[in-house]
Order: C-alpha cells, then structure tokens, then sequence
C-alpha cells in the first residue's frame, strides 16, 4: 500500500475521511503540542481547541508529535495532519521523508477567496470564536505557504467540496471502511 502524508486545511474534512476509509488517521497535533489543564481535558478535541488559557506548550513538541507520524506511517497508515503553518514546518525540516520510504506527501488546501465556507463548517463543528478568530487572521499567510511550497504534491478544494471529493478527483482512491457484522 503506498505510503501517504497528507496535510489539509481544517475544515476541509480530515476527520470525516478517518471515519469512512479504512486505515486512514486523522492525526491532529494538539494532544502533542498541548498540555491541557484538567478542566478540559475531558472535553472532545474540536471544544478543547482555543481554550489558550486551559492549555501549557508541551517541551516534547514536535518531536513527540514527529515520532508517533513516522510510526503511523510506517505501518501502514494514511496519516492526515492540519495544514497549518507549525505542523507544515515540523514535518518540512524533519527528516521524515528518509525515515519512511516511498512516502508521498500531498498539501490539500481551499481555494483562496473561500473562507467564508470554512467559517460555517468550524461553527457547525462546535469550534469556538476565538478559534475561528485565529483561523481567520491567519488565512493569508497560509495562503502563501501553500503557494510557496515546493517539493510538494498539492490539490485545492473547490466551493463545496471536501477532503475526500478532492482527492478523488486528483486520482487518490482510498478503501471505505468495513463494515462490522
């Protein structure tokens, strides 16, 4: 099975495409970026996300986060990280790529004038506005180094569409899910 890293834009749906194919990971960096207070840690991923006052920078970052992508990909998942500006750079200055053979990286972002798409998807998630605050303020930036990028494999999601339409209009066919008996 080919070994595949993808990096999406939130919202474009990483978690939705962990629930529908087999052996695909929605591999999110906050659990390994974050120490979050006892308060919250109890609290799904998307509510715990903004609550920058209930939360302490993990020392281990990104190696932690690093390590557990490669094992991941090493046996055998499709691992699929945030397109954000950290995670882009931890994975783009580590040596991941020697570390796991074959491995093929893909940037999935949004059309560039489509925010506003992205804005009612984190609403209906339950993503506070401080969260959607940050994503707005760095949208451009993103834009850019999605842009910039090179060496890189890159696909954008049209209005409307999500994750899994994207990739299989780029030719990636990924296997759905078993279904338990």
């Amino acid at each position: 099975m080919e070994k595949l890293l993808i990096m999406a834009y939130m919202g474009t749906g990483k978690t939705e495409l962990e629930n529908r194919y087999d052996n695909v990971v929605d591999f999110d960096f906050q659990d390994y970026k974050y120490i979050y207070d006892e308060s919250i840690r109890h609290l799904p991923l998307e509510m715990r996300k903004g609550n920058t006052a209930l939360r302490t920078e993990n020392p281990d970052y990104p190696n932690n986060f690093l390590m557990e992508a490669v094992r991941l990909l090493q046996e055998g998942k499709i691992v699929v990280s945030p397109f954000i500006d950290h995670v882009f750079k931890a994975y783009n200055e580590s040596s991941i790529t020697s570390e796991v053979a074959g491995l093929r990286i893909l940037l999935v972002f949004p059309e560039k004038d489509n925010f506003q798409e992205y804005v009612a998807r984190f609403k209906d998630r339950g993503n506070g506005e401080e969260f959607i605050a940050r994503r707005e303020k760095e949208f451009p930036s993103l834009v850019n180094l999605f842009n910039q990028a090179e060496n890189y494999e890159k696909i954008v999601v049209k209005k409307g569409q999500f994750l899994s339409d994207a990739l299989l209009e780029y030719g990636i066919i990924l296997p759905p899910k078993k279904v338990k008996k």
